[in-house]
């Protein structure tokens, strides 16, 4: 184990409860180790929730996955950072790149993915996400949450298409 592998499940611990040593973990990692994945992953992260950079934080992310393509870690918070500002030809680049990492969760990728496609009005697409990450889930509760994600899916597509009006009435 190295000295920024140290500062990392340091900063990782008082993260997001006292940023002060987070943020102090996080320097002293950074000094030791500035190609350190998890590092970089929480520099992103802290730059996305709480400061509101995104450009700054896609920068991290980006230099996590060029250092360490193989940190699993990175894929989730990347994931939730390209959702947050909905920038759907990323996520799918991300999804298909994670999938193939050994050791992720895959369900959670999928799950992720079925997200992705639901806010882009896809539904058919969501829907089929989460018949997958029901294949790769391990437990009766994730399975009972995917069922239930779907479910949830399936009603709000009903509820879109019952509300849309024909365009020429709308131009009326």
């Amino acid at each position: 184990m190295t000295a920024a592998d140290k500062y990392y499940l340091k900063a990782r611990d008082y993260y997001p409860y006292d940023y002060e040593e987070a943020l102090e973990a996080l320097e002293y990692g950074l000094s030791c180790d500035d190609e350190h994945a998890g590092l970089l992953t929480l520099k992103a992260r802290i730059y996305y929730t709480d400061l509101k950079r995104f450009d700054a934080a896609k920068e991290c992310f980006e230099l996590a996955l060029y250092y360490d393509a193989l940190f699993t870690d990175t894929y989730y918070a990347y994931l939730d950072f390209a959702l947050t500002i909905e920038d759907y030809p990323l996520m799918a680049r991300l999804v298909a790149k994670a999938l193939k990492q050994t050791g992720i969760d895959k369900a959670a990728i999928l799950y992720k993915e079925a997200l992705m496609y639901e806010m882009s009005g896809r539904y058919d697409n969501a829907v089929k996400s989460l018949a997958s990450a029901k294949m790769h889930c391990t437990s009766g509760k994730s399975l009972s949450f995917y069922e239930e994600e779907a479910e949830r899916v399936k009603e709000k597509e009903r509820d879109v298409r019952a509300r849309q009006l024909p365009i020429n009435i709308i131009l009326k």
